[in-house]
């Protein structure tokens, strides 16, 4: 206070995505109050004002999701009483930590006191050579993933391979349910053209290529080799992709290892965006590193206790999901909420994160199977089995995230 005047304090959320819209929408009903007075204001900043919930795009191949159920516009996601800034007045092109200030594409510049960089992180597809000549993914956007939809249509025969290039990458659960749900499309829906009684699965080989040597934690890792083995998925393991040749159809491991392929989805290489790795942000790996527990940023640029890292952009050793993503963004608004009232109560993020599978589709002839598995540090996942009710839970899932989810109400 000076003279008399409560000096405004300031939070600045950069990304609109799952985290920085629960954040935004969390602290703006906390400080209901506070804003209406003009002492505290919020700024989230985004380079498009539309929100997509990216788990959809492993859905649309298979045409289990439109692109208007996993998108929305951001307006209608965020409080009004947040102030929100998209497109070039929301386009980060740099940040100055220790002078509490960032810089949009419009040369506009904006101050802060609590600072939550939330901006995701992004498909380096340039990591790989030779990607690039024969990229299906549905990992980057909804075009790529109507691309493999077409693709996928085409299977008939052959040797298909489902590679995640290196880890890490966002929602590593991801490409096993896509797999899986390929193999469940090829054996119950998809019918060979030549004769319809007939479907196209025992003629497919089909592969998934992983980086390294578990799927996930020990019990997700054994549910999925044992569902690998049961419908004939062969998984080569600690394949790390070094190299893509599209003429001839061939891939090649950091190890020198080859593998061939007649149709190729991959996963490709990610990290944070690139004006955090060119602002010197981010470490060596290309991630922005936080305290595992308050998310607090500790990078090479220093440490800042007002500075907060949530979601896919965060350090290796923090899993990137969706719901790492919520658990992280919930800590944060209390965290920030405990230091404005300043009564000096910590919510640290106590690893809380999950990853939901899918092992078979809904057809005429099957049930759906899916289950949403969570664990938090110091507590391992345990045993589970996919079911009918997992799958119906996880398809409606993706409804409630726009009413509930996103505006933070759990």
């Amino acid at each position: 206070m000076i003279r008399g005047i409560i000096m405004k304090e300031r939070v600045l959320i950069l990304g609109a995505g799952y985290g920085g819209s629960v954040i935004a929408n969390v602290l703006a009903r906390e400080f209901r109050n506070r804003i209406a007075n003009d002492e505290l204001e919020i700024n989230l900043l985004d380079k498009n004002d539309i929100n997509t919930n990216q788990g959809g795009y492993t859905f649309i191949p298979f045409e289990l999701y439109t692109p208007e159920e996993i998108t929305k516009p951001r307006k209608k996601l965020i409080s009004p009483r947040v102030k929100t800034f998209f497109g070039e007045d929301g386009e980060v092109t740099s940040l100055d930590l220790p002078d509490q200030e960032v810089t949009v594409r419009s040369g506009k510049k904006y101050g802060y006191d609590y600072l939550v960089i939330a901006m995701g992180c992004r498909a380096d597809i340039d990591a790989v050579p030779g990607l690039v000549d024969d990229l299906n993914t549905f990992y980057t956007s909804m075009d790529d993933a109507f691309k493999v939809r077409d693709l996928v249509k085409t299977i008939r025969n052959g040797k298909v391979v489902v590679a995640v290039a290196s880890m890490p990458i966002p929602c590593p659960g991801a490409p096993m349910k896509f797999t899986f749900m390929l193999e469940s499309y090829l054996r119950n829906i998809k019918k060979c053209e030549e004769n319809v009684e007939k479907n196209c699965r025992e003629d497919v080989e089909l592969s998934m290529v992983w980086p390294i040597e578990l799927i996930g934690p020990a019990e997700y890792n054994n549910l999925v080799t044992d569902e690998c083995k049961r419908k004939d998925i062969k998984i080569i393991r600690n394949f790390q992709l070094a190299r893509v040749d599209a003429s001839k159809k061939e891939l090649t491991s950091v190890n020198g290892e080859k593998l061939n392929y007649d149709i190729l989805i991959t996963v490709p290489p990610h990290k944070a965006p690139q004006v955090l790795i060119d602002g010197g942000l981010a470490d060596e790996n290309g991630w922005l590193s936080a305290d595992k527990a308050t998310l607090q940023y500790r990078g090479p640029v220093g440490n800042f206790d007002n500075v907060y890292v949530v979601g896919d952009l965060g350090p290796a050793e923090i899993l990137k999901t969706g719901i790492g993503a919520h658990y992280q963004a919930i800590a944060v608004s209390h965290d920030i909420i405990n230091s404005i009232y300043g009564n000096g109560i910590k919510t640290p993020y106590m690893g809380e994160t999950g990853c939901p599978l899918v092992t078979e589709l809904e057809s005429a002839g099957t049930e759906g199977k899916g289950y949403i598995a969570t664990w938090k540090y110091g507590v391992p996942l345990a045993p589970f089995t996919t079911t009918k009710m997992g799958w119906y839970f996880y398809r409606m899932y993706y409804h409630i995230h726009w009413d509930i989810s996103v505006k933070g109400l759990f």
